[in-house]
Protein backbone atom coordinates (compact mmCIF):
# COMPACT_ATOMS: atom_id res chain seq x y z
CA UNK A 1 0.00 0.00 0.00
CA UNK A 2 2.92 2.56 0.63
CA UNK A 3 4.40 1.78 -2.23
CA UNK A 4 1.93 2.20 -4.71
CA UNK A 5 1.14 5.84 -2.62
CA UNK A 6 5.01 6.68 -3.01
CA UNK A 7 4.31 5.51 -7.31
CA UNK A 8 1.33 7.76 -6.89
CA UNK A 9 3.13 10.53 -5.56
CA UNK A 10 5.76 10.69 -7.43
CA UNK A 11 4.09 10.71 -10.60
CA UNK A 12 2.43 14.10 -9.24
CA UNK A 13 5.62 15.51 -9.10
CA UNK A 14 6.86 14.34 -11.98
CA UNK A 15 3.67 15.85 -13.63
CA UNK A 16 4.15 19.02 -11.65
CA UNK A 17 7.84 19.74 -12.67
CA UNK A 18 6.69 19.53 -16.29
CA UNK A 19 3.97 21.37 -16.48
CA UNK A 20 6.33 24.21 -14.86
CA UNK A 21 8.79 23.35 -17.47
CA UNK A 22 6.16 23.84 -20.30
CA UNK A 23 5.39 26.84 -18.99
CA UNK A 24 8.56 28.81 -19.01
CA UNK A 25 9.60 27.03 -22.24
CA UNK A 26 6.11 29.46 -23.31
CA UNK A 27 7.85 32.36 -21.98
CA UNK A 28 11.23 31.97 -23.89
CA UNK A 29 11.33 34.51 -27.02
CA UNK A 30 12.80 32.53 -30.07
CA UNK A 31 15.89 34.62 -31.68
CA UNK A 32 13.51 35.71 -34.57
CA UNK A 33 11.59 37.70 -32.18
CA UNK A 34 14.11 39.19 -30.60
CA UNK A 35 15.69 40.23 -33.95
CA UNK A 36 12.21 41.57 -35.03
CA UNK A 37 12.40 43.70 -31.43
CA UNK A 38 15.84 45.01 -32.78
CA UNK A 39 14.76 45.99 -36.70
CA UNK A 40 11.47 48.02 -34.76
CA UNK A 41 14.15 50.19 -32.38
CA UNK A 42 16.31 50.61 -34.94
CA UNK A 43 13.87 51.65 -37.50
CA UNK A 44 12.19 53.98 -35.11
CA UNK A 45 15.47 55.81 -34.29
CA UNK A 46 16.26 56.45 -38.01
CA UNK A 47 12.37 57.50 -38.50
CA UNK A 48 13.44 60.18 -35.74
CA UNK A 49 16.67 60.92 -36.96
CA UNK A 50 15.87 61.48 -40.76
CA UNK A 51 13.47 64.37 -39.11
CA UNK A 52 16.59 66.05 -38.00
CA UNK A 53 19.07 68.01 -40.91
CA UNK A 54 22.11 69.43 -39.89
CA UNK A 55 23.46 71.96 -42.58
CA UNK A 56 25.82 75.20 -42.68
CA UNK A 57 29.23 76.57 -44.35
CA UNK A 58 32.27 78.00 -43.06
CA UNK A 59 33.83 81.35 -45.01
CA UNK A 60 37.54 82.24 -43.59
CA UNK A 61 38.83 84.67 -45.58
CA UNK A 62 41.87 87.17 -46.03
CA UNK A 63 41.40 90.73 -46.67
CA UNK A 64 43.65 93.65 -47.45
CA UNK A 65 42.59 97.47 -47.23
CA UNK A 66 44.31 100.77 -48.73
CA UNK A 67 44.55 102.71 -45.55
CA UNK A 68 45.42 101.49 -41.98
CA UNK A 69 42.67 101.59 -39.72
CA UNK A 70 39.95 102.69 -42.59
CA UNK A 71 36.69 102.24 -41.52
CA UNK A 72 34.29 99.39 -43.66
CA UNK A 73 31.24 97.69 -44.17
CA UNK A 74 33.51 94.60 -45.66
CA UNK A 75 33.49 92.82 -43.03
CA UNK A 76 34.12 95.59 -40.00
CA UNK A 77 36.04 97.77 -39.58
CA UNK A 78 40.00 97.45 -39.77
CA UNK A 79 40.53 98.58 -36.25
CA UNK A 80 40.76 96.72 -33.16
CA UNK A 81 42.99 98.48 -30.53
CA UNK A 82 45.85 99.67 -33.36
CA UNK A 83 45.16 100.08 -37.11
CA UNK A 84 46.13 97.48 -39.72
CA UNK A 85 46.41 96.94 -43.15
CA UNK A 86 45.46 93.06 -43.77
CA UNK A 87 43.60 90.37 -41.90
CA UNK A 88 42.60 86.98 -41.88
CA UNK A 89 39.04 86.28 -40.13
CA UNK A 90 36.15 83.54 -39.75
CA UNK A 91 33.83 85.70 -41.75
CA UNK A 92 30.87 83.06 -40.93
CA UNK A 93 30.91 79.82 -39.42
CA UNK A 94 26.91 78.78 -39.45
CA UNK A 95 25.76 75.30 -37.79
CA UNK A 96 22.17 74.78 -38.64
CA UNK A 97 19.79 72.33 -36.88
CA UNK A 98 16.49 71.46 -38.82
CA UNK A 99 13.74 69.41 -36.97
CA UNK A 100 10.89 68.75 -38.84
CA UNK A 101 7.70 66.51 -37.43
CA UNK A 102 4.70 66.54 -39.81
CA UNK A 103 3.95 70.66 -39.86
CA UNK A 104 6.02 72.05 -37.58
CA UNK A 105 9.55 72.89 -38.38
CA UNK A 106 12.04 73.73 -35.32
CA UNK A 107 15.22 75.59 -36.18
CA UNK A 108 18.37 77.06 -34.78
CA UNK A 109 20.99 78.49 -36.16
CA UNK A 110 24.17 79.63 -34.57
CA UNK A 111 27.15 81.52 -35.41
CA UNK A 112 30.71 80.85 -34.32
CA UNK A 113 33.96 82.95 -35.46
CA UNK A 114 36.78 84.59 -33.69
CA UNK A 115 34.56 87.30 -32.33
CA UNK A 116 32.26 84.72 -30.28
CA UNK A 117 29.37 82.56 -30.80
CA UNK A 118 25.97 84.40 -32.20
CA UNK A 119 22.35 83.18 -32.60
CA UNK A 120 20.83 83.79 -35.76
CA UNK A 121 17.61 81.62 -37.18
CA UNK A 122 16.00 80.26 -34.05
CA UNK A 123 12.40 79.61 -34.48
CA UNK A 124 8.95 77.31 -34.57
CA UNK A 125 7.07 77.45 -37.98
CA UNK A 126 3.90 75.47 -38.62
CA UNK A 127 2.17 75.01 -41.96
CA UNK A 128 -1.22 74.53 -42.36
CA UNK A 129 -1.85 70.51 -43.11
CA UNK A 130 -4.43 71.32 -45.68
CA UNK A 131 -3.45 73.48 -48.47
CA UNK A 132 0.51 74.06 -47.25
CA UNK A 133 0.25 77.15 -48.61
CA UNK A 134 -0.02 79.43 -45.38
CA UNK A 135 2.30 79.50 -42.61
CA UNK A 136 3.34 81.52 -39.43
CA UNK A 137 6.63 81.55 -37.66
CA UNK A 138 7.21 83.17 -34.45
CA UNK A 139 10.91 83.05 -33.08
CA UNK A 140 14.52 85.01 -34.88
CA UNK A 141 13.80 85.20 -38.31
CA UNK A 142 15.62 87.31 -41.28
CA UNK A 143 13.79 90.36 -41.88
CA UNK A 144 11.05 89.98 -44.86
CA UNK A 145 12.21 93.26 -47.08
CA UNK A 146 13.71 93.23 -50.64
CA UNK A 147 15.63 90.33 -52.60
CA UNK A 148 19.55 90.53 -51.31
CA UNK A 149 18.78 90.89 -47.48
CA UNK A 150 16.73 87.45 -47.56
CA UNK A 151 19.24 85.56 -49.95
CA UNK A 152 21.45 83.28 -47.70
CA UNK A 153 25.02 84.60 -47.69
CA UNK A 154 26.33 80.68 -48.73
CA UNK A 155 24.68 81.90 -52.22
CA UNK A 156 25.24 85.22 -52.27
CA UNK A 157 27.47 85.83 -55.43
CA UNK A 158 29.68 88.82 -53.12
CA UNK A 159 31.12 88.53 -50.12
CA UNK A 160 28.89 91.59 -48.78
CA UNK A 161 25.50 92.91 -48.49
CA UNK A 162 24.76 96.89 -49.95
CA UNK A 163 26.08 99.25 -47.46
CA UNK A 164 22.82 100.23 -47.17
CA UNK A 165 21.11 96.84 -46.01
CA UNK A 166 24.34 96.71 -43.62
CA UNK A 167 23.34 99.87 -42.10
CA UNK A 168 19.17 99.71 -42.08
CA UNK A 169 19.02 95.51 -41.19
CA UNK A 170 22.27 94.86 -38.86
CA UNK A 171 22.62 91.24 -39.04
CA UNK A 172 19.65 90.75 -41.14
CA UNK A 173 17.37 89.80 -38.34
CA UNK A 174 14.63 90.83 -35.84
CA UNK A 175 12.17 88.85 -33.03
CA UNK A 176 8.68 88.57 -33.61
CA UNK A 177 5.83 86.44 -35.62
CA UNK A 178 5.84 86.03 -39.65
CA UNK A 179 3.01 85.29 -41.83
CA UNK A 180 3.63 83.39 -45.47
CA UNK A 181 1.58 82.91 -47.97
CA UNK A 182 3.42 80.69 -50.69
CA UNK A 183 1.16 79.48 -54.03
CA UNK A 184 1.42 75.41 -54.33
CA UNK A 185 3.23 74.39 -57.44
CA UNK A 186 0.05 73.13 -58.76
CA UNK A 187 -1.83 76.22 -58.34
CA UNK A 188 -3.00 79.02 -60.57
CA UNK A 189 -0.99 81.49 -58.75
CA UNK A 190 2.34 79.25 -58.36
CA UNK A 191 5.31 81.73 -58.04
CA UNK A 192 3.53 84.03 -55.77
CA UNK A 193 4.65 84.58 -52.00
CA UNK A 194 3.66 87.52 -49.42
CA UNK A 195 5.19 87.85 -45.93
CA UNK A 196 3.78 90.16 -43.35
CA UNK A 197 5.21 90.45 -39.83
CA UNK A 198 5.37 92.17 -36.66
CA UNK A 199 8.55 92.63 -34.99
CA UNK A 200 10.57 93.85 -32.32
CA UNK A 201 12.37 96.83 -34.43
CA UNK A 202 15.33 96.22 -32.60
CA UNK A 203 18.60 95.87 -34.74
CA UNK A 204 21.75 93.20 -34.23
CA UNK A 205 19.54 90.59 -32.64
CA UNK A 206 19.27 92.74 -29.78
CA UNK A 207 16.08 92.72 -26.68
CA UNK A 208 13.23 94.84 -27.14
CA UNK A 209 14.01 97.98 -25.59
CA UNK A 210 10.93 100.25 -26.03
CA UNK A 211 7.70 97.63 -26.51
CA UNK A 212 7.28 100.12 -30.33
CA UNK A 213 6.71 97.17 -32.50
CA UNK A 214 7.95 97.21 -36.05
CA UNK A 215 5.88 96.00 -38.92
CA UNK A 216 7.22 94.68 -42.91
CA UNK A 217 5.69 93.34 -46.04
CA UNK A 218 6.79 91.95 -48.88
CA UNK A 219 4.65 90.58 -52.54
CA UNK A 220 6.69 89.06 -54.50
CA UNK A 221 6.26 86.58 -57.96
CA UNK A 222 8.86 84.54 -59.50
CA UNK A 223 7.96 83.16 -63.20
CA UNK A 224 9.72 82.01 -66.21
CA UNK A 225 9.27 79.77 -69.48
CA UNK A 226 8.72 76.44 -69.36
CA UNK A 227 12.18 75.03 -70.10
CA UNK A 228 13.65 77.39 -67.68
CA UNK A 229 16.00 78.89 -70.18
CA UNK A 230 14.31 82.53 -68.74
CA UNK A 231 13.31 83.25 -65.62
CA UNK A 232 11.98 86.61 -63.36
CA UNK A 233 11.03 88.15 -60.10
CA UNK A 234 9.77 91.00 -58.72
CA UNK A 235 8.96 92.62 -55.51
CA UNK A 236 7.89 95.40 -53.65
CA UNK A 237 8.56 95.89 -49.40
CA UNK A 238 7.07 98.19 -47.03
CA UNK A 239 8.71 98.59 -43.43
CA UNK A 240 6.91 100.98 -40.68
CA UNK A 241 8.29 101.24 -37.47
CA UNK A 242 10.76 103.26 -35.20
CA UNK A 243 12.05 103.56 -31.56
CA UNK A 244 10.95 105.79 -28.86
CA UNK A 245 13.92 109.15 -28.46
CA UNK A 246 13.16 109.33 -24.83
CA UNK A 247 14.73 112.81 -23.66
CA UNK A 248 17.92 113.13 -25.87
CA UNK A 249 17.36 116.01 -28.34
CA UNK A 250 16.62 115.69 -31.80
CA UNK A 251 16.98 117.32 -34.80
CA UNK A 252 14.84 117.60 -37.95
CA UNK A 253 16.00 118.30 -41.87
CA UNK A 254 15.12 122.13 -43.03
CA UNK A 255 16.41 125.15 -45.09
CA UNK A 256 18.43 127.50 -42.63
CA UNK A 257 18.32 131.03 -43.13
CA UNK A 258 21.26 130.96 -45.21
CA UNK A 259 20.03 129.17 -47.46
CA UNK A 260 22.13 126.29 -46.76
CA UNK A 261 20.04 122.76 -45.94
CA UNK A 262 20.56 120.91 -43.14
CA UNK A 263 18.91 120.55 -39.71
CA UNK A 264 17.30 122.53 -36.95
CA UNK A 265 17.10 121.84 -33.47
CA UNK A 266 13.44 120.56 -32.63
CA UNK A 267 12.19 122.62 -29.76
CA UNK A 268 9.12 120.88 -28.81
CA UNK A 269 10.29 120.36 -25.68
CA UNK A 270 6.99 119.07 -24.29
CA UNK A 271 6.74 116.39 -26.86
CA UNK A 272 10.01 114.17 -25.92
CA UNK A 273 9.55 110.32 -26.16
CA UNK A 274 8.16 110.98 -29.56
CA UNK A 275 9.00 108.06 -32.21
CA UNK A 276 11.72 108.55 -34.14
CA UNK A 277 10.67 107.14 -37.47
CA UNK A 278 11.75 104.69 -39.37
CA UNK A 279 9.82 104.05 -43.17
CA UNK A 280 11.28 102.03 -46.11
CA UNK A 281 10.00 101.16 -49.29
CA UNK A 282 11.78 99.10 -51.60
CA UNK A 283 11.42 97.67 -55.53
CA UNK A 284 13.23 94.58 -56.42
CA UNK A 285 13.67 93.11 -59.98
CA UNK A 286 15.69 89.70 -61.36
CA UNK A 287 16.14 88.11 -64.44
CA UNK A 288 17.93 84.82 -65.96
CA UNK A 289 18.50 84.08 -69.21
CA UNK A 290 20.28 80.57 -70.03
CA UNK A 291 21.99 81.05 -73.22
CA UNK A 292 24.95 79.59 -75.05
CA UNK A 293 27.65 81.46 -73.14
CA UNK A 294 25.50 80.56 -70.14
CA UNK A 295 23.84 81.70 -67.71
CA UNK A 296 23.33 85.40 -67.21
CA UNK A 297 21.63 87.24 -64.85
CA UNK A 298 20.47 90.89 -63.93
CA UNK A 299 19.40 92.19 -60.38
CA UNK A 300 18.61 95.34 -59.79
CA UNK A 301 17.03 97.15 -55.91
CA UNK A 302 15.59 100.71 -55.46
CA UNK A 303 14.79 101.71 -51.43
CA UNK A 304 13.91 105.56 -50.38
CA UNK A 305 12.46 106.26 -46.78
CA UNK A 306 13.20 107.47 -43.69
CA UNK A 307 15.60 106.76 -41.04
CA UNK A 308 16.58 108.01 -38.15
CA UNK A 309 20.25 108.06 -36.83
CA UNK A 310 23.16 109.89 -34.88
CA UNK A 311 25.87 111.89 -35.73
CA UNK A 312 28.13 109.57 -36.29
CA UNK A 313 25.86 106.91 -38.15
CA UNK A 314 22.14 105.86 -39.58
CA UNK A 315 22.76 102.12 -38.37
CA UNK A 316 19.08 101.02 -36.76
CA UNK A 317 19.69 100.74 -33.24
CA UNK A 318 19.71 97.91 -30.86
CA UNK A 319 19.17 100.01 -27.81
CA UNK A 320 18.04 103.17 -26.31
CA UNK A 321 19.92 106.26 -27.83
CA UNK A 322 22.05 107.60 -25.53
CA UNK A 323 22.85 110.79 -27.66
CA UNK A 324 20.90 112.78 -30.30
CA UNK A 325 18.48 111.85 -32.79
CA UNK A 326 18.78 113.23 -36.31
CA UNK A 327 15.73 112.53 -38.50
CA UNK A 328 17.26 111.98 -42.78
CA UNK A 329 15.60 111.35 -45.62
CA UNK A 330 17.97 108.69 -47.42
CA UNK A 331 17.49 106.57 -50.63
CA UNK A 332 19.96 103.74 -52.07
CA UNK A 333 19.67 101.50 -55.17
CA UNK A 334 22.10 98.14 -56.42
CA UNK A 335 22.68 96.88 -59.40
CA UNK A 336 23.78 93.20 -60.32
CA UNK A 337 25.42 91.66 -63.22
CA UNK A 338 26.23 88.32 -62.92
CA UNK A 339 28.19 85.75 -65.91
CA UNK A 340 28.63 81.93 -65.43
CA UNK A 341 31.44 81.60 -68.02
CA UNK A 342 29.32 78.67 -70.06
CA UNK A 343 29.40 75.04 -68.76
CA UNK A 344 32.48 75.88 -66.44
CA UNK A 345 32.89 76.19 -62.89
CA UNK A 346 33.82 80.08 -63.49
CA UNK A 347 31.68 82.81 -62.56
CA UNK A 348 32.00 86.69 -63.02
CA UNK A 349 30.33 89.54 -61.09
CA UNK A 350 30.02 92.91 -61.67
CA UNK A 351 28.27 95.15 -58.70
CA UNK A 352 27.41 98.96 -58.34
CA UNK A 353 25.73 100.12 -55.13
CA UNK A 354 24.98 103.59 -53.08
CA UNK A 355 23.73 104.74 -50.05
CA UNK A 356 23.19 108.56 -49.49
CA UNK A 357 22.18 108.52 -45.91
CA UNK A 358 20.75 112.01 -46.28
CA UNK A 359 19.18 113.05 -49.87
CA UNK A 360 18.69 116.73 -48.61
CA UNK A 361 22.05 117.73 -48.58
CA UNK A 362 25.28 117.52 -51.09
CA UNK A 363 28.70 117.13 -50.07
CA UNK A 364 29.76 120.43 -49.98
CA UNK A 365 27.50 121.54 -47.68
CA UNK A 366 28.26 118.50 -44.96
CA UNK A 367 30.36 119.58 -42.16
CA UNK A 368 29.42 123.32 -42.50
CA UNK A 369 29.10 124.21 -38.45
CA UNK A 370 25.34 126.20 -39.63
CA UNK A 371 24.08 123.68 -41.04
CA UNK A 372 24.90 121.04 -38.49
CA UNK A 373 25.71 117.96 -40.56
CA UNK A 374 28.07 116.01 -39.81
CA UNK A 375 30.38 112.49 -41.22
CA UNK A 376 26.98 110.24 -40.85
CA UNK A 377 25.38 112.10 -43.75
CA UNK A 378 28.06 111.03 -46.14
CA UNK A 379 27.13 109.08 -49.53
CA UNK A 380 28.95 106.42 -50.32
CA UNK A 381 29.26 104.59 -53.75
CA UNK A 382 30.95 101.13 -54.38
CA UNK A 383 32.04 98.94 -57.27
CA UNK A 384 32.55 95.48 -56.58
CA UNK A 385 34.24 93.51 -59.07
CA UNK A 386 35.09 89.25 -58.62
CA UNK A 387 35.19 86.24 -59.78
CA UNK A 388 34.23 82.72 -58.04
CA UNK A 389 35.64 79.26 -58.80
CA UNK A 390 33.64 76.08 -57.66
CA UNK A 391 35.79 73.27 -56.91
CA UNK A 392 32.53 71.22 -56.31
CA UNK A 393 28.98 71.38 -54.92
CA UNK A 394 30.33 72.13 -51.50
CA UNK A 395 33.92 74.37 -51.99
CA UNK A 396 34.21 77.51 -53.62
CA UNK A 397 36.67 80.29 -53.85
CA UNK A 398 36.20 83.59 -54.19
CA UNK A 399 37.83 86.82 -55.25
CA UNK A 400 36.74 90.15 -55.09
CA UNK A 401 37.59 94.32 -55.03
CA UNK A 402 35.73 96.67 -53.74
CA UNK A 403 36.12 100.07 -55.04
CA UNK A 404 34.39 102.43 -52.62
CA UNK A 405 34.14 106.64 -53.25
CA UNK A 406 32.59 108.94 -50.93
CA UNK A 407 31.65 112.96 -51.06
CA UNK A 408 34.12 115.33 -50.50
CA UNK A 409 32.83 117.07 -47.58
CA UNK A 410 33.96 120.24 -45.33
CA UNK A 411 34.33 117.36 -42.47
CA UNK A 412 38.26 116.65 -41.50
CA UNK A 413 39.36 113.29 -43.29
CA UNK A 414 36.96 113.77 -45.82
CA UNK A 415 37.65 116.33 -47.51
CA UNK A 416 38.11 114.12 -50.39
CA UNK A 417 37.86 110.71 -50.59
CA UNK A 418 39.24 108.01 -48.38
CA UNK A 419 41.41 105.07 -49.36
CA UNK A 420 39.13 102.64 -48.43
CA UNK A 421 39.40 99.82 -51.35
CA UNK A 422 39.11 96.31 -49.95
CA UNK A 423 40.66 92.89 -51.57
CA UNK A 424 38.82 90.07 -50.39
CA UNK A 425 39.96 86.46 -51.18
CA UNK A 426 37.74 83.81 -49.16
CA UNK A 427 37.08 80.09 -49.55
CA UNK A 428 33.41 78.91 -48.30
CA UNK A 429 33.02 74.97 -47.65
CA UNK A 430 28.78 74.20 -47.63
CA UNK A 431 27.77 71.15 -46.02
Amino acid sequence: MNQKRNVLLMGFWATLILSQSLVKAQDVVSPTDTLAKSIHSITDDLSKMKKLKITGYMQPQWQYIDSAGAPSVAGGDFSNGSPYYSRIMLRRGRFKFTYENNNAVMMINTDITEKGLFMRETYIKVTDPWTKMFSITAGLLQDQFGFELTQSSSERETPERARYNQTLFPTERDLGIFGTFKASKTSPLNGLKFDAAMMNGSAGVASEFDSHKDFTGRLSYVGGTKNEKIIFGIGGSYYYGGYRIGTVKDYNSATLPNSDKGFEFASDTANYNRVARREYMCFDGQLSLDWLIGITTIRVEYIQGQQPGTDKSTRSLGAAPTSAIYHRDFDGAYAYFIQNLGQSKFQVVAKYDWYDPNVNVSGAEIGKKSTNTKVADIRFDTYTFGATYRFHTNVKLMVFYDMVTNESTAIKGYTRDIKDNVVTVRMQYKF
